[in-house]
């Protein structure tokens, strides 16, 4: 968990995954490989350049490990059709990584984009209406 962490996301070095997940891995309900993820990563750095994951707090619980993080960075590329605000963001993921072999066979991840949108400053809409943080 610390070498995807740290390695992959914060050092952005993606050709390690593959000593991290198995190929196929399970990410979610979808089969993934470690290139795939690869993909997420450097597409989330094309919307936030200068992401990192700061690891609050991590839980074994039997062949899995429960983290609790945050991610961190400016809004530095479009996102959801949104164009670059410079603004700064900070959301938190929860994730549970299920081991096999020294690597992870299943992955869960649970991010909420709310932060994001909030953070840059969008407009949210539940129906007719304009939600307001306020």
């Amino acid at each position: 968990v610390e070498l995807y962490w740290e390695t992959c996301w914060n050092g952005r070095q993606v050709e390690r995954l593959s000593e991290v997940f198995h190929d196929p891995y399970t990410h979610g309900r979808t089969e993934y490989s470690p290139t795939l993820m690869a993909g997420i990563i450097q597409e989330t750095l094309l919307e936030f350049p200068d992401m990192q994951v700061k690891v609050k707090e991590t839980r074994v619980v039997d062949d899995a490990v429960i983290a609790r993080s945050t991610f961190v960075g400016t809004h530095g590329g479009e996102i959801f059709g949104l164009p670059p605000t410079g603004k700064n963001v900070e959301l938190p993921p929860l994730d549970v990584f299920f081991f096999r072999e020294g690597r992870v066979w299943l992955y869960w991840h649970l991010t909420d984009y709310l932060p994001i949108l909030t953070g840059i400053g969008a407009e949210v809409r539940l129906g007719d209406h304009v939600a307001n943080w306020d």
